[in-house]
């Protein structure tokens, strides 16, 4: 018996032995086509739960047996295979794809998941095509480079904002922004909304940035664009408007490396509008010097007439500057970068500043634990444009062209007055930038910290804590001697001033446990996770009037009983708790369940928690055994589709109960505000729909991916008008529904691929629609207040109608539709007041192409943007049109019939009276403000073929630059911004929007008043690292 016990311990031994022997350690280093070492790289055994990360100089260490074939995956990178065989030593080369569906994609609080996983569209770009169009904001350079994402600009205007949306518009009056995620950590991307203020403007007279503009663009790695909330499921409410996840450059193990980044630009005016120079300052055909009017009599013969409005803009410049150096060894990394940003803009005494810095740092303790850590410092600096009503552009058209508007202070420093008083004569704009001016400064910083614990190869542990803060001072002045701040002769304004501070602060933080099993051909990926958001923000504003120095500008320095102020506070929590589970069968099919309860302090205490379930399925068809013997021509190929339901939160806090408000004027107190509470008030919700195939061809020379979704958001939250009845102005209720769907095209072509000469095009297609099922409380009508223009244009929802819609006033009519004509004047009767849907703004589809061309050291790449339908409101021309500066108003001199009926008492009997009444508005100045509906300066079916970014870049050949250093490298570029615009929009720039983001639902997007249209920009800079 005890020789056949050692005889049988004999062989266990043995037995073991052999398979020990089996097994070997595999060491090799991965790098990028450029032999830049890789880090974070996964590398795992095919069809086992054995991996490990590559280190900062991209070399890994794992045991395997001879037969295993190893995957090397990284984001942004094609997945690689290598069988193992007898080899000890594996160097692999990763080269970059964003269309391989064979690719890892970072998705919510850093979790990294196979592409091949995911039941929705993930486009990627990468930092380095963002930063080198080398505009101001990384946003900006996002547009037409992904469908379904759509940046709108306010202006062209130095540190102009920008609403940031995926998928279209999906709340009427709540944010409609994406989140903005930076290492896994959401950030703040808010807009100062002007209702906070003392001076309680409208969101349209000032542009605030967003404070994405905060970022440096050269430190971003890449952009994961998160479209769908299934995509953003985990991010919770959050992410309800779908996620722009930023993933920050680190550095590269090894040595050290120093890089410099310039870049010199130059900016122009665009386009000018089209005046007359015929008819003179007035009105009804007389001459009056102070009437900002032009519907005097014509210039007599010889008179001097200056131009005056390309005398006010000048060339615009920008200087950038970026420093970074990074090094260190496999156990830890840094990489500290800087920039200073200078943009002075076409529009005399504007300019955005930026200085940052950022200091990133990776460090290893051992296989179990990684800390990524991250601290930057941002100062801002914007001194800012008007716009809207106040624009520059208005008051150069008010401006009399017989005076030279470049003589606009005397030796004194008082004001040049041409004809008129203070009281009378509008400002001449050169007082206006130098005199009336707008600013504010920005300080913020941000630090994330990121801890990563994998006690076993099967389970990970992560931790993220991120803290946002913020301070910004603004102010915005008229001067007592200009004609906005000096109110009348009789009671006189003395100048103005409206001073704020506001303060943001932001703690977030993360926990998630991931583990990975394999079950023979089965896996199972799962992660729980928790989640909380603290929000402060704070508001102390001030107005003041009658200066006692007219030229310092201070509120110590206003009459104290003029002055006003206001605190606004708004703080808010959220906590959430989710989860994910991830089945896979081999390669081939991955069903996706998730799930996440929310916390939200402002819906307390009724309805605080909310959740919401999300679903996907990925079938990888290309990985089907024989599929490639049968379609050899096939790369990759992908079905999927995904289901979800998500929650917004309102966008304002307390609004669940009345609350007190603080009184603005000396003395103080506290009364009820003008929100009447409501207690009931939940979640808006939102039902969601993805389907779609991706697959590459031909090795990967074409790709494809086609995405249809639709989108249905009910229980709208919505801020309408009360019955002064009630005691209260507003109320936030829940009610109505709009329903958005629509398709997504990216298609990628290598049509030629050479050893020394490649090029790709990129097709970014994108057709939306959205559509106003119902409002709460049967409304016939939402409005904005804040993008109200001109007294007839709005923005509005109807029942029925575009959520873009434009609505306006409409003359009277009988019940035939006939417009009713006054009988004393001839011209139309003012409408009831009643606003009518007269424009849909969303576009028919966008297409945005881009072309990349590289031949040995040249690269060459420009982006066409395509937009084809929408409607624009030409505010501009409207006010033209009231002031008899455009050329349409040139043929005033002939009589004309306004067609209609009279209302003379039978204008709704069978045969009402025909106008016959002739009006000549040479005589009688009336017409043009009378005879005005806002659908006549509604321009329909817009297109615009823009050339939005050209970039050429030439690489000094290594016999140059060796000179300097051995591992140097050096490259100049060329690169164009807006350089051409095609469209038949008649005004400056279709791509204008009225009002900041600050503004609910769609804002002011598609009106175009008295906002600078977008400058032509030429950069020219270098690129030096060493």
């Amino acid at each position: 018996m005890k020789i056949k016990f050692l005889l049988l311990m004999l062989g266990v031994v043995w037995n073991c032995a052999i398979l020990f022997a089996q097994q070997q350690t595999i060491t090799g280093k991965v790098t990028d086509d450029d032999g830049k070492s890789l880090q974070g790289v996964t590398v795992m055994e095919k069809g086992k739960s054995n991996q490990v990360i590559t280190d900062g100089s991209g070399n890994y260490k794992i045991t395997v047996s001879p037969r295993a074939t190893l995957i090397y995956r990284y984001v942004g990178m094609n997945t690689v295979e290598q069988a193992v065989g007898s080899k000890t030593n594996l160097n692999v080369t990763l080269s970059s794809s964003s269309s391989s569906i064979d690719e890892v994609v970072v998705t919510a609080y850093g979790i990294d998941r196979s592409k091949k996983s995911l039941g929705y569209s993930t486009p990627v770009v990468s930092g380095d095509e963002v930063s080198e169009t080398q505009r101001e904001a990384f946003f900006n350079g996002l547009q037409g480079r992904v469908p379904g994402l759509s940046i709108n600009s306010t202006s062209g205007a130095p540190g102009a904002s920008a609403q940031i949306v995926l998928r279209g518009f999906v709340s009427v009056s709540g944010d409609n922004s994406a989140l903005i995620v930076v290492d896994g950590v959401p950030i703040d991307n808010s807009t100062l909304n002007e209702n906070d203020l003392a001076s309680g403007s409208a969101n349209r007279a000032l542009d605030y940035s967003n404070r994405g503009m905060d970022l440096n663009p050269e430190d971003i790695e890449s952009y994961t664009i998160m479209k769908g909330p299934e995509a953003t499921a985990l991010f919770g409410s959050q992410g309800a408007s779908g996620a722009i996840l930023i993933t920050t450059k680190k550095a590269k193990a090894g040595r050290t490396a120093v890089t410099y980044n310039f870049s010199g630009r130059m900016e122009t005016v665009n386009k000018f509008p089209e005046v007359q120079n015929i008819y003179s300052k007035g009105t009804n055909g007389l001459y009056d010097g102070t009437s900002p009017y032009s519907l005097g009599p014509k210039y007599k013969e010889g008179v001097q007439l200056y131009d005056n409005i390309r005398s006010f803009f000048r060339t615009g410049y920008n200087q950038k500057h970026n420093l970074s150096f990074e090094g260190g060894n496999e156990a830890f990394t840094y990489r500290w970068s800087n920039e200073y940003n200078d943009n002075t803009g076409i529009t005399p005494n504007t300019r955005y500043t930026r200085i940052s810095s950022r200091l990133a740092a990776t460090a290893k303790f051992g296989e179990k634990l990684n800390i990524n850590t991250s601290f930057s410092y941002t100062n801002s600096d914007n001194d800012k444009a008007r716009k809207g009503a106040d624009g520059y552009m208005v008051t150069l058209l008010r401006f009399n062209p017989m005076a030279d508007v470049r003589q606009w202070i005397d030796e004194k420093g008082n004001r040049v007055l041409h004809s008129g008083t203070i009281y009378s004569e509008f400002d001449n704009p050169f007082w206006d930038v130098y005199r009336n001016t707008s600013f504010d400064k920005v300080n913020r910083m941000m630090a994330n910290s990121n801890i990563m614990y994998r006690p076993s190869k099967w389970l990970s542990v992560n931790g993220i804590l991120g803290l946002d803060y913020s301070f910004t001072h603004g102010e915005s002045v008229y001067h007592n001697q200009s004609y906005l701040g000096s109110g009348s002769e009789g009671d006189p304004t003395g100048g103005q001033i409206s001073v704020y501070d506001r303060t943001s602060r932001i703690l977030t933080g993360s926990l998630t446990a991931r583990s990975s099993h394999k079950f023979d051909d089965f896996s199972l990926q799962g992660v729980l996770g928790a989640s909380f958001n603290d929000y402060n923000y704070v508001t102390n504003a001030q107005y003041g009037k009658k200066f006692f120095d007219p030229d310092f500008y201070s509120i110590n320095n206003t009459l104290p009983e003029t002055r006003l102020s206001k605190s606004t506070i708004n703080n808010y929590r959220n906590v959430g708790f989710f989860g994910q589970a991830v089945l896979g069968y081999k390669t081939i099919l991955y069903l996706t369940l998730s799930g996440r309860l929310d916390g939200s302090s402002r819906l307390m205490p009724n309805n605080p928690f909310f959740g919401y379930p999300s679903g996907s399925i990925a079938f990888n068809f290309s990985d089907i055994k024989g599929f490639h013997d049968m379609f050899p021509f096939v790369d990759e190929g992908k079905l999927r589709s995904s289901v979800s339901l998500t929650g917004k939160e309102p966008w304002r806090t307390y609004y669940t109960k009345s609350s007190f408000e603080g009184q603005y004027s000396t003395g103080g107190g506290f009364a009820y505000g003008v929100n009447g509470g409501n207690l009931n008030l939940k979640v808006e919700r939102t039902r969601d729909f993805e389907t779609g195939i991706e697959f590459s061809l031909f090795k990967k020379r074409v790709s494809f991916d086609f995405t249809y979704y639709t989108r249905l958001s009910s229980d709208q939250i919505i801020l309408p008008r009360l019955s002064y009845g009630t005691g209260y102005i507003l109320k936030m209720l829940n009610g109505g529904e709009v329903k958005n769907h629509g398709i997504e095209i990216q298609t990628m072509v290598r049509p030629v691929e050479k050893r020394d000469f490649n090029w790709d095009v990129t097709f970014n297609f994108t057709k939306n629609r959205g559509k106003v099922l119902s409002l709460a409380e049967e409304l016939p009508e939402l409005y904005e207040s804040d993008t109200w223009v001109l007294s007839g244009l709005r923005t509005s929802v109807h029942p029925g109608y575009s959520i873009g819609a434009l609505s306006g006033t409409r003359f009277k009519r009988n019940a035939n539709g006939d417009v009713l004509i006054n009988t004393a004047t001839g011209l139309p009767v003012t409408g009831d007041g009643v606003y009518y849907p007269i424009g849909d703004r969303i576009p028919d589809f966008t297409l945005g192409t881009i072309n990349k061309f590289r031949y040995k050291s040249i690269s060459l790449s420009f982006l066409w943007d395509l937009r084809v339908g929408g409607d624009v409101f030409n505010g501009l021309e409207n006010r033209m049109f009231n002031l008899g500066v455009s050329a349409k108003t040139l043929n005033r001199e002939d009589p004309r019939v306004i067609q209609g009926v009279l209302q003379d008492g039978l204008e709704e009997s069978a045969n009402p009276t025909i106008n016959n009444i002739a009006v000549t508005p040479f005589y009688n100045s009336n017409y043009y403000f009378t005879n005005v509906e806002p659908s006549m300066f509604i321009e329909r079916d817009i297109y615009t073929f823009r050339l939005r970014d050209i970039s050429l870049a030439y690489e000094l050949p290594k016999s140059l630059t060796s000179r300097i250093g051995k591992n140097t490298s050096m490259s100049v570029f060329f690169t164009g911004t807006d350089l051409l615009l095609f469209t038949n929009y008649t005004g400056l720039d279709p791509e204008s929007n009225l009002n900041t983001p600050g503004v609910g639902g769609i804002g002011g997007y598609g009106i175009d008043y008295g906002n600078m249209a977008k400058p032509r920009g030429f950069n020219l800079g270098l690129r030096l690292k060493l």
